[in-house]
This record gives C-alpha cells, structure tokens and sequence, in this order.
C-alpha cells in the first residue's frame, strides 16, 4: 500500500500524542493509495487495547464514500510493543483491509501493515511518498 507523506505525518504525529494510549484511526484511499486519515477516540483509553468511538465511525466512513474513496486501512498503536499484530489484533480483526500497526523502534514511530484473517497474519508493504 501506498501512504502519501502528509497520511504518514499525521498518523505518526497522532499515535506519539495520544501515548501511553493505544492510538487508532481510520486510512482513506483510492486504488491502494492513501487519500485522507481520520484519527479516531480510542473509547478504551488503554495502553493495551482500543476500540474507536462508534459514532466518529461511521461519521468518516460516511465522508469516505461521500468522497467517492474507500476504506483502504485501519490503523492503531502498540505504545509500549512492537509493531506486529498482537493475539487480540488477530481475533477482533473484522475487515478486509489493511491494518497499520505503530510502535515507538529506537525512539522513532515506525509502521507496518498487515492483512488480518483469523489466527493468520500476512505482512504488507508499506511505502510512503508524495
């Protein structure tokens, strides 16, 4: 998948700030490239585990498709893991899409993306550009 630089940029700002929280949010896209992110409330507020405020939801789902895009990737932080999918990221994964995992690597918030079905998870490259 592709993320455009200012996508990454505000995803990476929004998971640092929202530390020690897990941070999640909501990736727009057409044909596999970002178009907009929709950082959600993690209505958890844990460190260990999200879930995203129903109603800011639907609400950018609905901008999604008033904007003729898709729902190209979920996103969500590990603040103090790693960026792999966790047993609980496999088991409440319930789209086809790609799910972006942020984790603090030497001082730095690094992404990766995966394809979540079932106990399986199958990496997806991620590059970022313009």
């Amino acid at each position: 998948m592709f993320l455009r630089a200012a996508d990454f940029r505000a995803m990476q700002t929004h998971v640092a700030r929202a530390a020690p929280e897990e941070a999640c949010g909501l990736v727009a896209g057409r044909g596999g490239k970002s178009t907009a992110v929709f950082p959600i409330t993690n209505v958890l507020h844990s460190p260990t585990a999200y879930r995203m405020a129903p109603d800011e939801q639907v609400r950018a789902l609905f901008a999604m498709e008033a904007r003729g895009e898709e729902l190209l990737a979920i996103y969500h932080s590990h603040p103090g893991g790693l960026p792999t999918p966790s047993r609980r990221d496999l088991a409440e994964a319930a789209y086809a899409v790609v799910y972006l995992i942020w984790a603090p690597v030497g001082g730095t918030w690094v992404v990766r993306g995966f394809r979540l079905e079932g106990e399986k998870a199958q990496e997806v490259p991620v590059r970022v550009g313009v």
